[in-house]
């Protein structure tokens, strides 16, 4: 996340946490449907909007106290601060243990407060944390690209390039060095043939002063 100063305005909460509840709603749905037809549950569509309503509400919870917390800390912090990676996994861990026992609550099973708290707190901590991961990787190949701007050689192309490959693939200076050598050996082949039309033009010659 880019340092913003407190003087802009707050970030929405409720439009992109309905988006995400819509997303996650939407995924439940098809994964219920497909889990009751294979445990040939007796009413599916019921299952499968219930399976719906329980993720909406989970997505929904989770991202509206996300955004929440991240607000809360970003006006806490001085102007023109940054959300720290380890901040977003703390945030991102507590929110999911929150929803996860609000979902619990809601469900009117005490007893799945707990073990739903500890389970999606676990994901939302996981969840973040891969992203910072994969996010920090993006940023230092970015990095790599502008100072290099030699593109790495793939897999496919160390593939190709193996003395075991039947195929190779040339960079372009060996296709240049290629090109180099047949035109080289194009001039010879002039030359020599040219040596040849002289050497039958002074034969006949020769042979028309000997007439």
């Amino acid at each position: 996340m880019q340092s913003s100063s407190r003087t802009e305005p707050p970030e929405p909460i409720l439009v992109p946490a309905l988006k995400v509840g819509a997303a996650t709603g939407l995924t439940g749905v098809l994964t219920g449907g497909v889990i009751g037809t294979l445990r040939s549950v007796p009413h599916v569509k019921t299952f499968a909007m219930f399976a719906g309503v329980n993720t909406f509400a989970l997505g929904y919870t989770y991202w509206a106290l996300r955004l929440a917390m991240y607000r809360a800390v970003h006006h806490a912090s001085p102007p023109d601060t940054a959300i720290i990676p380890r901040d977003r996994v703390i945030i991102s861990g507590a929110s999911g243990a929150m929803a996860g026992g609000l979902l619990g609550i809601l469900l009117r099973k005490m007893s799945n407060v707990i073990p739903g708290a500890i389970v999606w707190g676990l994901v939302g901590l996981g969840g973040q944390y891969a992203y910072n991961v994969a996010d920090a990787r993006h940023t230092r190949e970015v990095i790599e690209k502008l100072e290099n701007p030699e593109p790495k050689e793939s897999i496919l192309d160390r593939a190709i390039r193996s003395k075991w490959s039947p195929v190779k693939r040339l960079t372009k200076k060996e296709y240049a060095d290629m090109l180099k050598e047949k035109l080289l050996a194009v001039e010879a082949d002039i030359a020599i043939t040219n040596e040849e039309i002289e050497k039958l033009e002074r034969e006949k010659k020769e042979s028309a002063e000997e007439k």
